[in-house]
Parts: C-alpha cells; sequence; structure tokens
C-alpha cells in the first residue's frame, strides 16, 4: 500500500506542496482535516476511541469524525469520504460551518468543520476506532483531557456557531 499525500499548507491555507503524510507528522507540518460533528436523535454527540495504532493522539477520544484531507481533495469530498471510512454512514447531509485554523505547534491544521444528525447502525472501520458512544457537549468538556485537542478545539468552535445544547429533552 502506498503512501497517503497530503497538502502542507501555509497560514493563509494556501497549498505550499503535497508531502507524505509521514513528513507531514515528523516536521509537524500544517495541513488540511475535516472534522463532523454526529448528533444522535437527542442531540448527543457521537465520540470515537481512537485505536492505538493511529499515527496522532492514539488511543484518545474524538469528539468529532473526519481525518486528513488528500492531495488535491477539497473538504466536503475528505468529510464525506471519512463518514463512510470510519463509521460506514452514508447518505447524510452536512452543514458546513467553515474553515478554521486549529491545533497547536505538533499539530497545526486547517479544519473544515461540518454536522450532520444520525440515527442508525455504523460500520466502525477496526483500524482506526475502537468503539463509539454518545455524550453531551457538557460531558465532552467535562473530560477535556482526554480528547485529541484538535476535534475538542473543533467541537468549540462550533458550539459557538450553533444553539445546540446537546442536553436530551
Amino acid at each position: 500500500m502506498s503512501e497517503e499525500w497530503v497538502d502542507w499548507v501555509n497560514e493563509a491555507n494556501e497549498v505550499i506542496a503535497a508531502v507524505p503524510r509521514s513528513q507531514m507528522r515528523r516536521e509537524h507540518l500544517r495541513h488540511r482535516a475535516s472534522y463532523i460533528v454526529i448528533l444522535d436523535e437527542a442531540e448527543r454527540i457521537y465520540v470515537q476511541r481512537r485505536t492505538q495504532t493511529k499515527d496522532y493522539c492514539p488511543g484518545m477520544l474524538d469528539a468529532c469524525c473526519g481525518g486528513v484531507v488528500q492531495a488535491g481533495e477539497a473538504y466536503l469530498p475528505s468529510a464525506y469520504r471519512e463518514l463512510e471510512e470510519e463509521m460506514g454512514i452514508r447518505g447524510v447531509t452536512l452543514t458546513e460551518h467553515g474553515t478554521h485554523l486549529l491545533g497547536d505547534e505538533s499539530c497545526p491544521v486547517w479544519g473544515g468543520l461540518y454536522s450532520c444528525h444520525y440515527q442508525g447502525p455504523l460500520q466502525l472501520q477496526a483500524e482506526e476506532v475502537e468503539y463509539v458512544l454518545t455524550m453531551t457537549p457538557a460531558q465532552i468538556l467535562a473530560r477535556a483531557e482526554e480528547f485529541t485537542p484538535d476535534s475538542l478545539q473543533a467541537l468549540q468552535i462550533w458550539l459557538r456557531l450553533t444553539d445546540v445544547t446537546g442536553v436530551p429533552a
């Protein structure tokens, strides 16, 4: 299997060059990723436990589905691809919430932020997702140290942009 290539981007989200994913991780290069907040019928968020084999934050919780945008790929197709690959979710409509500079020095990223509602069966990608649970935003924020920093930042931006409380009715 050949290595995945990603776009290395500057602070203005302009492509500098396409680089192997391993180089992006090793050199902490700014790149692009998609982030999808998935809500159930009670407005709880689907949270993923990352596998121990992930190249970024193994074993941590993810407040968003998503992943690295491939070289030349746009954010929206990446988001739909990640939903299907990681969770087996197809046929949903994604609501766009813009692009945002996320992460830190160890993982600088321009993130395309989306959300959707979903209720139905999941088909988890065993290489990436150990299991899924649902949590309210308050529950996620109370356990912030267990979450990947970038997914937590994406969730906090999404919370500011929406009026979802995440509290079951």
